[in-house]
C-alpha cells in the first residue's frame, strides 16, 4: 500500500493529457506544473508540405470548378422543371387553388 500516493502525499501527480497526450508533473498542494514532456511529432520534409500545399490547392480548384459548373447549369435545369410544370398544369382540369380558399 505504500507505493500508491494518497490525497495528503507530497509526491508530485504524474498526469497525461487525453487531447495532446503531454505527460505533466504537477504539485499536489499547489496545482503548479512542475514538469511537461510534449510527445515529439514525427519530421516532416520540405517537398512532403510542399506536395500536401500542391494538392489542397488542386483539390480546392476542382471543388471551385464543380461550383460553378453547377451553378451554370442551375439555369438549364430550372428552366427544365419550369416547363414540366406548366405541361403539367396544362393537362390538369381543376383550376389552381385560390389563396383566400386556403384560410
Amino acid at each position: 500500500m505504500a507505493d500508491t500516493p494518497t490525497v495528503g502525499s507530497d509526491d508530485p501527480l504524474e498526469l497525461k493529457c487525453p487531447c495532446c497526450s503531454t505527460k505533466l508533473v504537477v504539485d499536489r498542494t499547489t496545482g503548479d506544473i512542475l514538469h511537461q514532456q510534449r510527445p515529439k511529432k514525427s519530421e516532416v520534409s520540405w517537398d512532403y508540405a510542399l506536395q500536401a500545399g500542391k494538392n489542397k490547392q488542386a483539390e480546392a480548384e476542382e471543388l471551385f470548378n464543380e461550383g460553378m459548373d453547377r451553378e451554370h447549369r442551375a439555369d438549364d435545369i430550372l428552366e427544365k422543371k419550369f416547363k414540366e410544370a406548366l405541361k403539367r398544369a396544362d393537362k390538369s382540369d381543376a383550376p389552381p387553388p385560390r389563396i383566400f380558399d386556403l384560410d
